[in-house]
């Protein structure tokens, strides 16, 4: 009885453990969705490839996210399990890294990955790392982190509404 068409498109935010980068990309790329009025075109989840369960974003994440105006205190991980992969139309990695956690599992064909600095780049150049992983390191890596992303986004944002036909809702 459900009509296929209505179903938003899911948009699956990827990094490792989900909970420095993914959680921060996964809340400005919701806000984003939200200004250009996609609605309930879209759903914006994130999740990681090691198979973390319901930890808070890392605090250095959520402190500079903060200051950023973005609250992420709500946050808990999801790990990426072969269930997720059927369930999401576009996967946006934020490390080149984790393609080969996508290159060894059986996607559907309809899925499309993309790294978050290579929009709609099928698949990603190898002379692109995306947004390094700042776990472990100091504050400053989170920042850069955070701020790559910041910076990655608009074009992400225009791939994905060019990609799949969005348009803003009437209000």
């Amino acid at each position: 009885m459900s009509d296929e068409s209505a179903r938003p498109i899911h948009i699956c935010v990827v990094c490792s453990g989900n909970i420095c980068r993914s959680p921060y990309a996964e809340v400005l790329l919701r806000r984003a969705a939200d200004e250009r009025g996609w609605g309930t075109q879209v759903k914006v989840t994130s999740a990681g490839t090691l198979g973390i369960s319901d930890s808070p974003a890392h605090d250095i994440s959520l402190a500079v996210a903060a200051e950023k105006g973005m609250n992420l205190m709500m946050f808990r991980s999801t790990p990426l399990t072969d269930e997720l992969l059927h369930q999401v139309d576009l996967f946006v990695l934020l490390g080149r890294e984790h393609r080969g956690w996508f290159e060894s599992r059986t996607i559907p064909e309809s899925a499309r990955v993309w790294l978050i600095t290579q929009p709609g780049q099928e698949p990603p150049t190898d002379d692109d790392p995306g947004i390094l992983d700042p776990i472990g390191f100091e504050e400053s890596d989170y920042r850069t982190a955070l701020e790559t992303i910041d910076v990655a986004l608009p074009a992400l944002v225009e791939g994905i509404e060019n990609a799949f036909s969005l348009t803003g809702e009437e209000a």
